[in-house]
């Protein structure tokens, strides 16, 4: 019935539905990319006037996710009637122009937005993001429905719920590629290293795998000739080379969700980040390695010296092949045994 109630809205009402690509909004009919949301609108308006309603869901799959739509136009397409919201144009459909099958009492099956260049905001709290990408997740959690009783992360649908246990909750690591199982998750990040099929970013133009989405941007350049990208903050135009340092730059500057130390003021994207950083205040070293029972402040710190207790030796020695589960221990035994190597 959601779906049903979205495609009479669809037909009757200038919602325009939109796909992405990147920060790009992809036509659900015909597959044309637009940078400017206005740019978009005009074409729907001008090739899409009609359109076949199931072209519009056929990239959502039987129902599982919601069609994403523009309303900064909304107005009924019968009567010209402009409404703010996709309740309030489906009561208007049903009441003034008796298209009787909506039910109002099931979900409408759209998620919606309003979309201008480089501002994105959400529809229903108004929060800023920093992309449209970043947009697009958001949204989704205010139709988060099903919970994991286990850990308490919310999912737009049942199978993605699913999914997510039989990833997390079901007693072994698995690769979310090829499914296998593995007892630790060391052994799953060995085959994940290993296994090219595995890895989850593709390049469409010659079809070389990467591990990171970084690592497929510098092929892309550098085989392929692509201009290298450059991420624009819309509030200040402070420019950055990487994504990452673009999105904490955004969240710590032109957001609302930061984490801020009652002790300093200084600024965090992430709550276990400032609960680390509250240890440098208190002295205190909360994490401790369960093996040899040493503590550190830091879960960074744990993490790295739990190679210490681990049969995977990340690091050789390329004179005498001698392996090492730390790079400083590396380090120390080329100045030892390898003097003539300068360190690496």
């Amino acid at each position: 019935m959601a779906k049903r109630n979205a495609q009479l809205v669809l037909q009757y009402s200038t919602a325009y539905p939109f796909r992405t690509r990147g920060n790009l909004m992809l036509c659900v009919y015909c597959c044309e990319e637009y940078a400017d949301p206005k740019d978009y609108r005009d074409h729907m308006d001008r090739t899409h006037e009609s359109f076949t309603i199931s072209t519009a869901f056929a990239h959502v799959g039987r129902s599982k996710e919601y069609l994403k739509v523009d309303l900064s136009d909304l107005k009924c397409r019968l009567c010209l009637t402009p409404c703010n919201n996709l309740e309030e144009i489906a009561l208007h459909i049903r009441n003034h122009h008796g298209i009787n099958n909506i039910d109002i009492s099931f979900d409408i099956g759209m998620h919606p937005y309003k979309i201008d260049i480089d501002r994105w905001s959400c529809f229903l709290c108004n929060k800023k993001m920093a992309s449209l990408t970043k947009l697009c997740r958001h949204t989704t959690c205010h139709y988060q429905k099903y919970t994991c009783d286990v850990c308490g992360r919310s999912y737009l649908t049942y199978e993605a719920l699913k999914y997510h246990i039989r990833c997390s909750h079901s007693g072994n690591y698995v690769c979310r590629k090829c499914w296998t199982d593995f007892p630790t998750l060391e052994k799953k990040r060995e085959h994940v290293k290993n296994s090219k099929a595995c890895w989850g970013f593709i390049c469409l133009s010659c079809g070389e795998r990467f591990k990171s989405w970084e690592s497929k941007q510098r092929h892309l350049v550098d085989v392929h000739g692509a201009p290298k990208k450059v991420f624009t903050c819309p509030d200040c135009e402070e420019t950055f080379d990487s994504r990452k340092h673009f999105y904490n730059h955004f969240k710590l500057n032109h957001s609302d969700e930061t984490f801020v130390c009652s002790c300093c003021g200084l600024k965090f994207t992430t709550k276990s980040q400032l609960e680390e950083h509250r240890s440098c205040h208190t002295g205190e070293k909360p994490y401790r390695c369960d093996i040899c029972m040493k503590t550190f402040s830091r879960t960074k710190g744990l993490k790295q010296h739990m190679w210490i207790h681990s049969e995977i030796k990340r690091f050789v020695c390329t004179i005498c092949n001698k392996q090492f589960s730390q790079k400083v221990s590396l380090k120390g035994h080329l100045i030892t045994h390898h003097p003539e190597v300068t360190a690496i």
